[in-house]
Parts: C-alpha cells; sequence; structure tokens
C-alpha cells in the first residue's frame, strides 16, 4: 500500500509472507525523504534506526497499547538494549517502502523484534533485529514484562 505525497506513512496489518524470511504481520508503509538520504544520494545507514523506532511505536499502538507522550516514560517503559542491521541495498529519495515487523520472542523482561525492509518492488532493503528491555519505572531496573502485553502480542501474531 504506497503512500501518497501527502502522508507521511500508513500502517497495515494481516499476514504477509516475505520468502525466506517467514510470515509477518505489521507493516509500515513511507518513502524516503529528502532529509533521509546524504550527500551520495542514498538513505544514509543511521536513517533505518529511525524507521525501524517508528515501526515499533506503530506496532505497539496496533496491538492495542496506547501510546501518547507520556507512555515511554511512565508508563511503558522499554529501552533498546541491541539493534543489528544487515544493509542488502540502496533506497534513494521518493522510493515508497515498508518496514515489516514483528516480535520473535519474548523472555522475562526483554522481547525481540525482527524487521524486514522493502522497496515497493520488492527488493530487501535490510534485514533488522533489536532487543527491548522493560525497566521498572521508579527503579529503572529491568523487570517483567506485563502478562497483558504477553497477552496482546501472542494474539496479535497468531500464538496465543
Amino acid at each position: 500500500m504506497p503512500t501518497s505525497d501527502k502522508v507521511e506513512a500508513t500502517v497495515a496489518h494481516g499476514p504477509v509472507t516475505i520468502e525466506g524470511h517467514g510470515t509477518f504481520h505489521h507493516r509500515l508503509h513511507s518513502r524516503v525523504r529528502s532529509y533521509d538520504v546524504d550527500r551520495q544520494g542514498i538513505v544514509h545507514n543511521a536513517i533505518y534506526l529511525y524507521w525501524l523506532e517508528a515501526a515499533r511505536i506503530e506496532y505497539f499502538r496496533d496491538i492495542g497499547v496506547p501510546i501518547d507522550r507520556a507512555s515511554f516514560v511512565t508508563k511503558h517503559r522499554f529501552v533498546v538494549a541491541k539493534t543489528s542491521i544487515e544493509y542488502a541495498a540502496a533506497a534513494q529519495f521518493d522510493d515508497p517502502y515498508t518496514v515489516f515487523t514483528r516480535v520473535s520472542f519474548v523472555k522475562n523482561s526483554s522481547f525481540g523484534f525482527e524487521h524486514v525492509i522493502c522497496h515497493e518492488n520488492g527488493t530487501i532493503l535490510a534485514i533488522a533485529s533489536s532487543v527491548l528491555v522493560h525497566l521498572n519505572p521508579a527503579s529503572h531496573k529491568p523487570d517483567r514484562i506485563p502478562d497483558s502485553y504477553r497477552t496482546l502480542i501472542n494474539e496479535f501474531e497468531g500464538l496465543g
């Protein structure tokens, strides 16, 4: 689902299988903006981190976690502990792309995201994974992920 020139990004959900990467239930569609590209005319490698963050936030919204200004400070205290990105092809200004997102594991206080970023033509631009840790908002120490989150993730991913 490509985005128009007037829409920054759109979200879709439902199972989509990417050959060699499995099934994803969440998609964030957007297009490369002028501020995403470097002097070489391609998307700067650090920009992909912003795209992944946007996809994770929209994933949380899509599964039913209410998101507002205080969400990641006082309510849903998740921090990125690790991110790995393998760049496969370069994207250029105005290219439409989709970030496919899924949660691949949930442990005691951490869970993992997997992402595949594809050009609208099907070319894989990047493959990424991230580990997020749930922190207690008062102590700022790792804390068990609430069962309510586990249920939302399992239901969305079709695991429950």
